[in-house]
């Protein structure tokens, strides 16, 4: 008899321990905890850049991406982001003297970047039903493609003649591969929060890296700026 009673007692006492720590699981794990995010958007916004580049513009530039959120609290959340961004910045039109006799009329020119970036951020909303927020975080950049457009009216200051030219150059080569830069905004989710939302954030990113590299003896500044407005959809993931 009692070598059936010891068994039995070890079982009841595991079964016991067992149920003991599911119990302990489920009164750790916040019962109102919101369900993760999934996010697809675009936007439009002006680019350009800051530094030792004085004639730089800004340019009407545009992005597109997707996102995933993930709550820590009701309140607090971690943010991805993959993002593919059009960047860059306009010269000023102007007149440049070449030599005694030949003058460079500037009428357009652009420099275009082409980045694709990842994106983490803190998302803290402000309300409990998960409406207005606030992020912030940092960005990394990888430079894709790198262009200069321009067109100029090559002139003979002694006669007056012009001669239009057009360019459109890669020149990947003068700017760094990669950029890091510190990224924030404001946001609203219209829509029914348990099913999907329609999302509009203005968002504005600053480089933390000079872009620029040195070139014949110069040392160029130029720190990405950008500001965007983002629209976009997002899905609460269902277990």
């Amino acid at each position: 008899m009692k070598k059936i009673l010891l068994p039995l007692l070890i079982l009841g006492l595991c079964i016991n321990a067992g149920m003991a720590q599911e119990k302990q699981k489920k009164e750790k794990q916040p019962k109102d905890l919101p369900s993760p995010i999934v996010e697809v958007w675009g936007g439009m916004g002006m680019s350009s850049v800051a530094g030792t580049l004085s004639k730089a513009e800004k340019r009407l530039t545009g992005l597109f991406g997707a996102g995933f959120t993930l709550p820590l609290t009701r309140q607090n959340n971690i943010h991805f982001e993959g993002a593919y961004t059009f960047q860059g910045f306009k010269y000023k039109p102007q007149i440049y003297p070449v030599d005694d006799t030949t003058a460079i009329a500037l009428e357009l020119a652009e420099q275009r970047f082409n980045y694709f970036k990842l994106t983490v951020q803190d998302r803290y909303f402000f309300d409990r039903k998960r409406t207005y927020y606030v992020n912030g975080g940092l960005y990394l950049g990888y430079l894709s493609n790198s262009r200069f457009q321009a067109n100029y009216e090559l002139i003979d200051t002694e006669t007056g003649k012009e001669v239009h030219h057009e360019i459109d150059d890669d020149n990947s080569d003068i700017f760094r591969t990669f950029d890091l830069g510190l990224t924030g905004g404001i946001g609203v989710r219209l829509g029914n929060k348990a099913l999907s939302n329609f999302t509009i954030e203005a968002r504005f990113s600053y480089g933390l890296i000079n872009v620029a590299k040195p070139v014949e003896g110069e040392k160029p500044k130029a720190r990405n700026l950008y500001g965007v407005l983002k629209l976009g959809v997002d899905i609460p993931v269902r277990e």
